[in-house]
């Protein structure tokens, strides 16, 4: 399969969109191991979410060291977690005639718990210091939403993005069905060749394998082991009907992760 020819112009035509901690940074790693994708000078550049009012132009500068006939890639986790109307995927939809787009996703309670962690040791928030996971999800999920003090913000923000379908619907009603892919997670982690396989097939790109796939290096912290049965099950009725109702939506087996035993 040949790639499309490239404009004087670089420009990304391939969309990575979340959801934060659901797997867009190995994914794109895996990506820009073919031949024929090169990334920008970022990961991660949230033009359309954040950085839209600086202009194409220094949207395009990330990009200008892009060799010409080379393919290149946006993977930017705030294109699905702050998609709350279709603005954000109508943004994408025009940029480029006819853009690529992948959703990642991944257990909900799972990504909470690794987006807690994240809080804690990478943006290091004093509120959370020395703070369990089930401290931190103890609060009361419906005072989370007034925000009433900074735990409950942060709270608040982690629950939200693992909220999955309405989003989603706004994304498949933007692109056909030859422009959006969806995958799961867990499926990149237990079986990469497979669902690498599918990526470049979306990307129109003849499969190359690298040694890469399937090595492990996933944060810490994202384990269900970190937090009790009883917290598990509080998120898993607080997440799953969505998470379910987003699967079969989605075409994704829905399965519950289930609570993990912790020694006394």
């Amino acid at each position: 399969m040949n790639a499309p020819t490239s404009t004087a112009s670089p420009r990304p035509d391939i969309f990575i969109t979340g959801v934060m901690k659901g797997g867009t940074t190995i994914l794109h790693d895996y990506i820009c191991t073919h031949s024929q994708v090169v990334s920008g000078s970022l990961k991660e550049i949230h033009y359309f979410s954040l950085n839209y009012d600086k202009g194409r132009d220094w949207y395009h500068e990330h990009f200008r060291d892009v060799p010409a006939g080379k393919r290149t890639i946006d993977a930017s986790p705030t294109y699905f977690d702050v998609a709350n109307t279709a603005l954000l995927p109508k943004l994408i939809r025009g940029y480029i005639a006819d853009p690529r787009v992948i959703l990642i996703t991944r257990d909900p309670i799972e990504r909470a718990i690794s987006h807690f962690t994240h809080l804690q040791k990478v943006n290091k928030v004093d509120c959370l210091e020395g703070m369990q996971a089930d401290e931190f999800f103890s609060r009361s999920f419906g005072q989370a939403y007034g925000q009433t003090d900074d735990v409950l913000m942060y709270l608040n923000l982690v629950l939200s993005f693992s909220f999955y379908y309405r989003r989603f619907v706004t994304y498949r009603q933007q692109f056909e069905a030859s422009q959006f892919l969806v995958l799961d997670n867990n499926n990149l982690r237990t079986d990469p060749k497979a669902v690498m396989g599918r990526v470049f097939d979306f990307l129109n790109l003849d499969y190359q394998h690298h040694k890469s796939f399937g090595v492990v290096s996933y944060s810490n912290g994202s384990s269900l082991g970190n937090i009790s049965s009883q917290t598990y099950h509080r998120l898993a009725e607080l997440f799953y009907p969505d998470y379910e109702k987003y699967c079969h939506q989605a075409s994704i087996k829905f399965v519950e992760a289930g609570p993990v035993s912790r020694a006394a």
